[in-house]
């Protein structure tokens, strides 16, 4: 939030401007009106060029004023203001020796000597130093006031902190807002109905979203067709979760708690120090939740169009979770252009679940069979560590730098679970050999080594090259001991079906090269990505191995390339036009080809297909951006087409008829178009409104098995979300949230609509205190499910993710900017000159 002292931020921004905008029309105003600037027939071949930064914080200055004078009186030569990352640029200065003077409020002013000769026409003044004025600081204050939404032209970005609902919540949480992105009930995200690629600042996370934090999310970019400089397997756009970061020199942190209905507590702290070349942060966040949620089973037997039984079911099941993190990073600054960061995160959690299952089997003519009860009892942990070391290095000329990373990742996890059945026949007692139960006990491991470059080059203004290298190792082993009551034996005897022993060997190497520049007013940027992928998995105690190679020998080459176009044309300041084409590669998850066998009641059951092998995508989009005088508008178009998609599958057992298996399964293709537009508004400083909506075709062809019936469905669907902020009097603030997902196409049938609002209000005491409150899922009917639909069965079910709860808490900010923790008295800064040239 800052220091406050007398001027709002929203002030002293036009009073900056302002006066750099004076400063710059009298810059101009001297200036001779001419593209060649002769001064007495001197050629003025000149250029100077810099960066403008604070001289204790090193961070980048925005709208300096610089101005070259002469160098025995005070008449102007040229001038320029410094952009957002303090960068300026001046040109067309005749030959001659002048002074360049910098000055930004709240800064001393500070003085260099130049020389522009024939022979040293073209000059980097490198990263150039002004320091803080104290006199300045006293008299203004800076208080940072940032949009909910902001939109680019390639992608949307969403500030958390303007958020007040998701406060004490998860990164799940989170996306529920995010336009355009929409949440299942098992805690799925999809963007434009594909499943996005997970980011933390700017890489791949193992972490979920539920194991993110909401307090230390800055911000969520997503960017609907990610260039040839990320990942190929990002074919359902990136969701890049940007967390706090504190780079201002002195100490400062923040300190949270939270409690609401359904058993939620939540404490989140996080400490910055920043001391000379060091930059320390650590961080802990603890979150719990217990919903209890209920569902329904109907299903329809049919043989040849008619029906031959019934089974209905309805559940109520209590769940429990509780999610740790803790992160530790040092920053350490070898120059002022180069930083390396040691960063240590550990994560644990636990999952347990009671489930509770009534139901009951009927004939044909809805007479009851067979009656029951299960009780499916699980408790699950996991624990997760990544080590991470990181270079940067930045370079005077705009733009110009290399990251550099390598990290490495550590898994584990425990589970345990219990499934128990007892069935009744319908005039009363117990079948025999009742009840069954089942006893699972499952544990895994991962490894995880990830290597990073990337290399950035400004060519000059208009033109830049990039290009990367990056491989990532992954080895998992997951096992899995099912054992099932004999009671002839009166022991429990191991299911060979039901087990397994699955080993994955995964390997990435990619490497890329993205060039940009300008033809005609017309942006453009092109890239191409190579990627070797090598998937091997092994169920060692079924001696069965399943693999794809890409590229494999001379083979299948094409599978490993992936080219991409952008093309930009910027029609005036507010308005931008732009469109995009590129092919993606998307590899099948873990939980898609793990061949556990996953009971979700007595007559289904989930499985993974470990033959199930990569769709490739072919992206296509079309973006126009207009910026009014009070919002903004992004307006998208776009198609994917989808060969081999992935896509999930219900068929009946062979072997039982009356049990139903939902598993994945590579289709034929899938087209899918649509048009989204987020539009934004502000209304006299008090009203913000966001509104998203999204309308798509979905059309798929599915061949699940050999010699089987092709699956084909299609039809339109939309979703849209609402967000509402009010500023009130006293510093309360009241958000709204809507959002609706219409029902959309799936193979076998269409998925249920999912609708909720929700509401909270925030009220700052003070400027170090805040306190919140959040109604979520304000008339309960946050809900999800299917109708599937086929020649041998119907079913319709529903089930909760969440439930409605109340939620209230407190933020506490603390800390102090330009001191040092270790000096008793804060010393007074003296201005430092110099300036810092390219190595």
């Amino acid at each position: 939030m800052g220091i406050f002292l007398h001027l709002s931020y929203t002030k002293l921004k036009y009073a900056i401007l302002f006066t750099a905008l004076l400063l710059a029309f009298g810059i101009k105003a001297q200036t001779p009106p001419t593209d060649k600037m002769v001064i007495g027939k001197v050629p003025a071949i000149g250029r100077l060029y810099g960066k403008v930064i604070d001289s204790t914080s090193k961070e980048p200055i925005e709208y300096a004023a610089i101005t070259l004078l002469s160098i025995g009186k005070d008449s102007i030569v040229t001038g320029a203001l410094s952009k957002a990352n303090g960068d300026f640029l001046m040109e067309k200065i005749p030959i001659g020796v002048y002074r360049l003077r910098l000055q930004s409020i709240g800064y001393n002013i500070k003085v260099i000597r130049v020389h522009i000769s024939p022979t040293s026409f073209d000059q980097d003044l490198g990263n150039i130093r002004i320091s803080t004025s104290t006199t300045a600081l006293k008299q203004v204050t800076v208080q940072g006031e940032k949009n909910s939404v902001a939109l680019n032209i390639d992608r949307k970005v969403y500030n958390v902190e303007k958020d007040i609902s998701v406060k004490g919540g998860t990164a799940l949480d989170v996306m529920k807002n995010v336009p355009g992105v929409t949440v299942d009930a098992d805690g799925n995200v999809a963007l434009r109905n594909s499943s996005p690629t997970i980011f933390v600042d700017g890489r791949p996370t193992t972490l979920t979203l539920e194991q993110i934090p909401a307090d230390q999310i800055e911000r969520v970019e997503v960017i609907t067709n990610p260039s040839a400089k990320f990942d190929a397997n990002a074919s359902g756009g990136i969701l890049n979760v940007i967390m706090k970061k504190n780079t201002k020199p002195g100490y400062n942190g923040v300190v949270g708690a939270n409690i609401g209905t359904n058993n939620r507590y939540g404490v989140n702290t996080n400490v910055n120090i920043k001391e000379k070349k060091f930059n320390f942060s650590i961080s802990y966040n603890l979150n719990t939740r217990a919903n209890k949620n209920n569902g329904y089973t109907y299903r329809t037997s049919l043989f040849e169009g008619q029906t031959t039984g019934y089974f209905n079911q309805k559940n109520i099941n209590q769940v429990n979770n509780a999610f740790h993190n803790g992160r530790i990073s040092i920053d350490y600054n070898v120059t002022n252009r180069t930083t390396i960061t040691l960063a240590q995160s550990i994560t644990n959690g636990v999952f347990k679940m009671d489930d509770g299952q009534r139901f009951d089997i009927r004939d044909s003519a809805n007479q009851m069979l067979i009656y029951g009860n299960r009780i499916n009892k699980q408790d699950n942990s996991f624990q997760n560590a990544t080590s991470q070391i990181i270079l940067r290095h930045s370079y005077p000329r705009k733009g110009k730098e290399f990251i550099t990373d390598i990290s490495y990742n550590y898994s584990t996890n425990q589970n345990t679970s219990t499934f128990t059945t007892y069935n009744y026949f319908f005039g009363g007692g117990l079948l025999p050999n009742n009840p069954q139960i089942q006893d699972n006990k499952g544990y895994g491991k991962g490894n995880l080594v990830t290597f990073q470059f990337d290399f950035t080059n400004p060519i000059n203004d208009t033109s830049k090259l990039e290009w990367g290298l990056k491989s990532n190792y992954k080895l998992n082993n997951s096992k899995l001991d099912a054992a099932l009551l004999n009671y002839a034996l009166e022991k429990y005897i191991r299911d060979s079906a039901l087990s397994n022993n699955y080993n994955v060997t995964d390997m990435v190497n990619a490497a890329y090269i993205n060039y940009s520049g300008m033809l005609k007013k017309i942006g453009y940027q092109t890239g191409l990505r190579f990627e070797q992928t090598y998937f091997i998995a092994k169920l060692l105690d079924k001696n069965q191995t399943f693999e794809y190679l890409y590229p494999k020998g001379g083979k299948n080459l094409w599978n490993a390339i992936f080219p991409s176009i952008y093309l930009t044309k910027k029609i005036n300041t507010n308005n931008e036009f732009q469109l995009n084409f590129s092919r993606k590669i998307n590899r099948p998850n873990y939980m898609q080809i793990m061949p556990f066998i996953l009971f979700s009641d007595r007559q289904s059951y989930r499985i993974g297909n470990p033959a199930l092998g990569p769709e490739f995508i072919t992206i296509a989009e079309a973006n126009y951006f207009r910026l009014f005088k009070k919002g903004s508008w992004l307006s998208s178009a776009y198609a994917k087409y989808l060969d081999r998609a992935i896509t999930s599958y219900v068929y009946p057992l062979p072997t039982d008829t009356s049990i139903l298996v939902s598993t994945f399964t590579n289709g034929k293709s899938s087209w899918n178009y649509g048009w989204e537009n987020t539009i934004k508004f502000s209304f006299a400083k008090k009203l913000d409104l966001t509104l998203n909506g999204n309308v798509y075709y979905t059309t798929i062809t599915a061949n699940p098995t050999t010699g089987s019936t092709p699956l084909q469905n299609s039809g339109y669907s939309w979703n849209g979300k609402t967000t509402v902020s009010y500023k009130l009097p006293k510093a309360f603030t009241l958000q709204w949230n809507g959002s609706y997902e219409a029902p959309k196409i799936i193979p076998q049938g269409t998925t249920k609509r999912v609708y909720f609002m929700d509401l909270s209000l925030s009220k700052d005491v003070g400027k170090r205190i805040s306190f919140n409150a959040t109604l979520s899922d304000v008339f309960n009917t946050k809900r999800w499910g299917a109708l599937y639909e086929s020649s041998t069965f119907i079913q319709n079910f529903s089930r909760r993710w969440d439930t409605r709860f109340f939620r209230v808490g407190f933020t506490w900010r603390f800390g102090e900017t330009d001191v040092s923790i270790f000096r008793k008295k804060p010393q007074r800064r003296e201005g430092q000159g110099g300036m810092e040239m390219e190595y």
